[in-house]
Order: structure tokens, then sequence, then C-alpha cells
């Protein structure tokens, strides 16, 4: 499924989460001053055009029609270049069609944008998993453990 930021996201860390869990244990995950982190709210579109578009490309990547969706996101892209949500939604859809490097890219840019933003790096971290780099994959979940612990998330923190 596609992140609704006004809708709860469901999505399978499975493997993830055991793959970190066996790092942690042999690299503990140390923390980062509180002052490298801040957390930023995500700006939602003034544009009620723009963001009715974004809206229709998460209910068609729903509905599971990814390409639709993914021309839905980069109308919203071309017309508001930096819209992390459009970014990342787009990347979650290339990751649904196995479209991994354009995935990775948009999660890429996302991140450039917002690096407070804890599901771009979980979802990076999953595309990274299945393209077998691994050491990103973890260096993703790390940073969103430390992410969820920064902005005391306790759900996040013990998912991750």
């Amino acid at each position: 499924m596609l992140y609704l930021s006004r809708k709860r996201k469901l999505f399978s860390y499975f493997h993830l989460v055991q793959l970190l869990s066996v790092f942690i244990l042999i690299h503990p995950v140390t923390s980062l001053s509180a002052s490298a982190f801040t957390l930023i709210s995500q700006n939602y579109l003034s544009n009620t055009f723009l963001n009715k578009i974004l809206i229709q490309g998460m209910e068609k990547g729903i509905q599971g029609d990814y390409q639709k969706a993914i021309i839905d996101f980069t109308k919203v892209i071309r017309l508001s270049p930096y819209d992390i949500e459009a970014y990342y939604n787009r990347g979650i859809a290339y990751e649904k069609i196995n479209y991994n490097i354009s995935a990775i890219a948009d999660f890429d840019k996302a991140i450039r944008l917002n690096s407070n933003m804890v599901d771009i790096y979980i979802a990076r971290a999953n595309v990274s998993y299945k393209l077998g780099h691994l050491r990103e994959a973890i260096t993703d979940l790390k940073t969103a453990k430390i992410l969820c612990y920064q902005q005391k998330n306790k759900t996040c923190y013990q998912e991750t």
C-alpha cells in the first residue's frame, strides 16, 4: 500500500526487523546528539488541485494501479518539485512494479528534502534489502531507529 499521511500505513517489515535485530546484537546503535536532528513538520500542498492529484495517486496505488499512480505523482512533482510525499509515494509505487532503482532515486530525493521522516528510510531499506544491498539497508534502519528515538516515538522505535 502507498503511504497516506492522513491514514495509517500498513507495511511488512518482518525480514528487515530480523536483519536489524541480528545486526544490533553485533553492533549496537550509537545515539546521535539531539542537535543532529530536528523534527520538521510536513508542509501539505496549499494548492487544492495538486493535493487532489496526490490523493488520486494514493487511491490508485491502494487499488493496485501503480502505473497510473506513478503518472499522478509525477504530475505533482512536475508542478511542485519539493513535495516530499509525492516522491515518497512514487517510490513506493515504483517498488511495487519492481522499478527498484527508480524507487531508490525517489527515496533519495525525499530524504534530501527532509531527512527526518522515518518512513522514507524504512522504505529505502526495504528496497535496498530486495536488491541485496544489506549494508545500505542496515544503515537506513539504524537511521530510522535513531530518528524514532529522537522523535520520542516509542512504537516506531520498538518496531524498527
